[in-house]
């Protein structure tokens, strides 16, 4: 009986261009360097990411592909079953919440195999759901051996839905560039970023109706990187709002760095978040971040005031406001900012989540060991 993660099984949907999927693709490239074997099920190999994927990893898509849809988490734990039962790793990774759906079905065809997911965003969202989705959790809770949580706000409220889980806070790695570009200042005119999937926990229209305001203070242009399906709908809006010379809508990017280095400030008008990578990137490049109050993560990292500013209300006169005072401060250094984002060194990080699963993997084995 096997003592350690030597097979790692991770549980994609798909290759979505998501924050979870790319971080778990650069850890598992860690894993096989360190004698790993790295299994990916997915539903259907559809996404931009699949282009990412090491070679080393072995890729198993369901037949018939089960392409996203409003109903198909659901069908997803229930037909990766079979091929769980045959694959038989030693733990099964599931990168993050969108995830969690999977685990009823995934936990009574293991066998030995340890079950694991990652908290990547806040467990429990406000409002009329709240009760429904809590209950949910406990119950994902007790098929889980353990629980990672991006950062230790995440830890801590998961402890409070289910005390006696298994978490622990594991940091997202972040892949940076060893030398940042350098700042390219690009004139009298503020230049603010905004990057991520047009989905509505990003609240694009925020990010529009700040830009707004802020250009009714001073002179001032949105970049806006990724895809998603919002995206028109923000197009059009941005249109209607008379914005055309203010925002620019550039797509998905191969590289953040050369947009980094025209920014002033990033900005992240999400409505809620676990680690938001792009942050990361942006204090490690000297970029101060401006954002709303959605995140741990983000409280537990941005610690100076160099680095930004964290807004407490989501309306655009105070996130311009705080634009404004951000964009216009000195622009801290690299060696300044990138402090305080050493823990989430990519080998350390990949090395941490590695040696939680030889825990979890060694203590099911015991526990399976002493059972009558």
């Amino acid at each position: 009986m096997t003592m350690r993660a030597d097979h790692i099984l991770i549980c994609f949907h798909d290759f979505n261009r998501g924050g979870t999927e790319r971080i778990a693709l650069g850890m598992a490239r860690r894993w096989i360097d360190r004698g790993r074997r790295v299994t990916i099920l997915c539903g259907a190999r559809m996404g931009g990411l699949e282009d990412t994927v090491d070679p080393r990893i072995a890729v198993v898509e369901l037949d018939p592909p089960l392409p996203r849809s409003l109903t198909s988490r659901l069908r997803l734990g229930p037909a990766m079953a079979p091929y769980v039962e045959r694959l038989k790793p030693d733990v099964i990774f599931l990168p993050g919440n969108f995830h969690f759906p999977l685990i009823p079905a995934l936990a009574k065809v293991r066998g030995a195999a340890a079950l694991v997911a990652k908290i990547s965003n806040p467990a429990v969202p406000k409002g009329i759901v709240a009760g429904p989705v809590r209950w949910l959790l406990r119950r994902f809770a007790g098929d889980l051996d353990g629980f990672a949580a991006m950062n230790t706000g995440l830890e801590t409220e998961i402890r409070a839905i289910a005390p006696w889980v298994n978490v622990s806070t594991l940091y997202d790695p972040v892949f940076l560039a060893d030398h940042p570009t350098a700042h390219r200042p690009t004139g009298d005119r503020l230049e603010i970023l905004w990057a991520g999937r047009f989905e509505p926990q990003k609240d694009a229209p925020l990010a529009l109706k700040t830009i707004a305001a802020l250009n009714r203070i001073t002179p001032a242009r949105l970049t806006m990187l990724g895809e998603g399906y919002l995206r028109p709908r923000m197009e059009k809006m941005a249109a209607r709002m008379g914005l055309g010379e203010q925002v620019r809508f550039m797509g998905h990017v191969p590289a953040i760095d050369p947009f980094l280095a025209e920014a002033d400030a990033l900005f992240v008008s999400s409505t809620f978040e676990g680690g938001p990578a792009v942050a990361v990137e942006a204090l490690a490049h000297g970029v101060p971040v401006v954002s709303t109050d959605c995140s741990h993560f983000l409280r537990d990292i941005m610690a100076i005031p160099d680095a930004g500013m964290i807004v407490p209300c989501r309306k655009p006169d105070p996130l311009a406001h705080g634009l404004l005072t951000v964009a216009r401060a000195p622009r801290p250094s690299p060696a300044l900012l990138r402090p305080l984002i050493a823990r989430l060194a990519a080998d350390p990080c990949a090395d941490a989540y590695l040696a939680w699963f030889d825990r979890v993997v060694h203590d099911r084995a015991a526990n399976r060991t002493e059972a009558p």
